[in-house]
């Protein structure tokens, strides 16, 4: 069990409730104890189920969707986590508004808008996460384009309500949105898309999918971008100048292609990476005077590690 005491009941076999997941399986780099229970419903009804399950068994309802920017405990998580890939994996469009389920993955959806002729997701055809991640950090890349900026509306479940949130009732930041901690489960987005000829969307995606091989460690397991980016500065660049490229600690390791990224092997634990991000603030701090902020999330029991602790925490 991940935590000792007393057992937590047996939930109803209906709920197709796994006991002890581990969530390695789940999260982009391959890193992460056992989840208490985890499902994957088939439908939003069969997710209340599960969710009013979870709140009478006193346990959170966590969601993982690609499993990228995220860090579990290697002890794991006392927690009910789903997937919503059945029960929000769908892609509608109409004219040039795309209504995406939380759990379709952004490169998906990028590819299914080039097909269309629109413009404006070239940017998510990188990016290794689901909608609903994408929703909660306003994902985006470094010259400013970000999800936020195409998002007409929100579907979430507040309580056992199916709610919708207009644009302008959630708040956009730099890799952060209002909806990150609400503790609602985003259901779906309606985004506005561009037309643009199929030919150009493509020809981006392709330059900017080269670009990312080139630059990062897209072979190896890893969390994506470790550290948010720091005002008029690059977290990569602070990091590589403070001599942290290649720095080990047991199995992971920064990267050798871009400083704000860290890789683990098969011998790497989430430990591990705690104590290279560690490290890697440290020296950072020493060198610039900068605290680095997280950009990955962290799934565990008890109090935060030491490398995920900021001000306001």
């Amino acid at each position: 069990m991940v935590v000792p005491g007393a057992p937590t009941p047996d939930p109803p076999l209906d709920l197709g409730l796994i006991r002890d997941e581990p969530m390695s399986r789940h999260t982009y780099i391959r890193l992460g104890g056992p989840a208490a229970f985890f499902a994957m419903p088939d439908s939003f009804d069969s997710l209340l189920q599960i969710a009013g399950w979870a709140r009478d068994a006193g346990l959170p309802l966590r969601v993982v969707g690609g499993g990228s920017n995220l860090l579990v405990a290697d002890a794991g998580v006392r927690a009910v986590v789903v997937s919503l890939r059945r029960a929000a994996g769908t892609i509608n469009v109409e004219g040039d508004e795309v209504h995406a389920g939380a759990a379709v993955m952004l490169p998906a959806l990028a590819r299914v808008a080039a097909e269309r002729s629109l413009g404006g997701l070239e940017f998510a055809v990188g990016i290794p996460g689901t909608v609903g991640g994408a929703l909660q950090t306003n994902a985006g890349v470094g010259d400013g384009r970000c999800i936020g900026d195409l998002v007409q509306s929100v579907e979430v479940l507040r309580g056992a309500d199916r709610v919708t949130l207009p644009r302008d009732g959630i708040e956009f930041g730099y890799r952060t949105t209002s909806l990150r901690g609400s503790g609602e489960v985003l259901l779906a987005a309606r985004l506005t898309l561009t037309p643009r000829p199929r030919a150009e969307v493509e020809a981006e995606m392709r330059r900017l999918l080269e670009a990312r091989q080139r630059t990062q460690p897209t072979a190896e397991p890893n969390a994506g971008s470790m550290f948010r980016n720091p005002p008029g500065d690059a977290a990569g660049r602070l990091i590589e100048a403070a001599g942290c490229k290649g720095l080990r600690s047991g199995g992971a390791q920064v990267s050798g292609l871009h400083a704000n990224f860290i890789t683990a092997d098969a011998s790497a634990t989430a430990a591990d990476v705690c104590t290279l991000m560690s490290e890697v603030r440290r020296r950072v701090h020493e060198m610039a005077g900068v605290t680095l902020v997280p950009e990955v999330e962290w799934w565990g029991d008890g109090e935060l590690p030491a490398a995920f602790l900021v001000s306001g925490n």
